[in-house]
């Protein structure tokens, strides 16, 4: 199995987004919990969910296997950030994100690391993230995995 250098990015970032803990496996819930954000009809159809925890080789064996490059990174995270966007407003606030990776099971962020990724996010300073600052925000992630020098 040969992955994009795309492809590695995502499965990395997907990976580490359902194991907060740097553990070095997701529990079958939280793959599950994927498979739901992904909101992909297809895809829950022809993965048989796993009773055991996944490490990262056997994710990846499982997504490529099944993934057919229909969703972009930003499809993903417009989903994502759908998703974390409860009150519908377009905007996160702190408690949405807060919320959201308790959910995800990253109860390991303090309020200022919270705080933070709120800070750097929030380009315009009004305490919100809107979607393109939450895009903005991934992508210089992405950047940082793939090694690239990021300002």
């Amino acid at each position: 199995m040969s992955l994009s250098p795309a492809q590695e990015i995502e499965f990395k970032e997907a990976f580490a987004l359902f194991d907060p803990t740097n553990s070095g496996v997701i529990q079958p819930k939280a793959f599950a919990e994927f498979l739901a954000l992904l909101n992909n009809p297809e895809l829950t159809k022809n993965v048989k969910l796993p009773t055991q925890a996944l490490d990262y080789k056997a994710f990846t064996a499982l997504m490529a296997k099944n993934h057919h490059g229909a969703d972009t990174s930003d499809e993903g995270y417009n989903v994502l950030f759908n998703t974390l966007n409860k009150d519908g407003s377009g905007n996160l606030s702190a408690a949405e994100l807060r919320a959201g990776l308790q959910h995800f099971g990253n109860s390991s962020l303090s309020e200022a690391d919270i705080d933070e990724i709120i800070h750097e996010a929030d380009v315009s300073g009004d305490g919100r993230i809107t979607i393109e600052e939450f895009l903005k925000v991934m992508q210089k992630s992405e950047k940082k995995l793939r090694g690239e020098h990021v300002l």
